[in-house]
């Protein structure tokens, strides 16, 4: 019975190699957690301007390895106090046997209970765990059988969880943007009926106050041709007058016109008449007898 214990086959010599690379997994996820503690406390204490400096010459760090180790610690650093905690409580109790192995997990949760209710996480795990959301990572570990999950297997299935998350946000900004969308459009159509019944209401204003304007304009209309009515013989009376006025002015002016050329024609006439006195006397007083006889007779017919 002995010697079938300590038979060495393959799939003993397998287990054991399985069983190393976990403990080994683990303590490097506890050292990772330590080394990103004490980062994230250099980092609070460095000048500013410091950081990537001190990395390169104190601890030969890239500034992506430290920012890895630091989300590792951001991530589980709680946790692992929390899984101590539970062990130093297991120690004291002489009948905890069973929890000792469990209170040793680091595990992404900040109560002792469910540090010894998770499963138990290596360094890869816990890396690869970090592209689940820190909100969503503790249900998600609980869902899986990690003991069982090979690394390709986990990270399959986290990139299938993170498809999820991603489809599952994307429908959620979706349906917000849907959303706004649908609350832009009522708000637009509320805006515009408020806007219809406004213009309603103005047309129905301005409707009224065209039949009072039309109203107005015909009584206006009628007043204006009783007006004209009225005020037309008085016009015409007015006009006639007028225009007799104006003719007899005419007239009086034409007539003083032409007393004014005839006097003047007559000086002019006499004056000339009065140069051949002397010279031809006998011209002078033929064209004189003309003169009298005209001015005899015109006056004589016509007045």
């Amino acid at each position: 019975m002995g010697e079938l214990l300590t038979e060495r086959t393959p799939l003993v010599i397998a287990s054991e190699i399985n069983t190393i690379k976990y403990q080994t997994g683990k303590i490097l996820l506890t050292s990772a957690i330590e080394v990103g503690r004490r980062l994230k406390e250099a980092k609070g204490l460095l000048p500013h301007g410091e950081w990537l400096n001190w990395l390169e010459e104190s601890v030969n760090y890239t500034e992506r390895t430290a920012q890895t180790l630091l989300r590792i610690f951001d991530a589980y650093g709680s946790q692992q106090l929390a899984s101590a905690d539970a062990a130093s409580l297991n120690a004291q109790d002489p009948n905890a046997d069973s929890l000792n192995t469990a209170s040793r997990r680091v595990v992404p949760s900040a109560l002792t209970a469910q540090a010894q209710a998770q499963p138990i996480l290596n360094y890869t795990q816990a890396l690869i765990l970090l592209g689940v959301p820190e909100e969503e990572r503790a249900q998600f570990i609980a869902e899986l059988d990690l003991e069982s999950m090979t690394t390709r297997e986990l990270q399959k299935t986290v990139q299938e969880r993170c498809q999820v998350i991603e489809e599952r946000d994307l429908a959620v900004r979706e349906k917000g943007d849907l959303s706004m969308t649908l609350e832009d459009q009522k708000e637009q159509i509320d805006r515009m009926a408020k806007e219809l019944a406004s213009l309603k209401s103005k047309a129905q204003e301005l409707s009224k106050s065209h039949a009072e304007a039309m109203a107005k304009a015909e009584r206006l209309s009628l007043e204006l041709k009783s007006q004209k009515q009225n005020t037309s013989a008085k016009a015409l009376t007015r006009m006639t007058n007028n225009l007799t006025a104006a003719y007899h002015k005419a007239k009086a002016n034409r007539i003083a016109f032409l007393y004014e050329s005839m006097d003047r024609n007559f000086k002019d006439l006499l004056s000339e008449l009065k140069e051949f006195e002397d010279k031809e006397p006998d011209t002078y007083e033929v064209y004189k007898k003309k003169i009298v006889d005209f001015l005899t007779d015109g006056l004589k017919g016509q007045m």
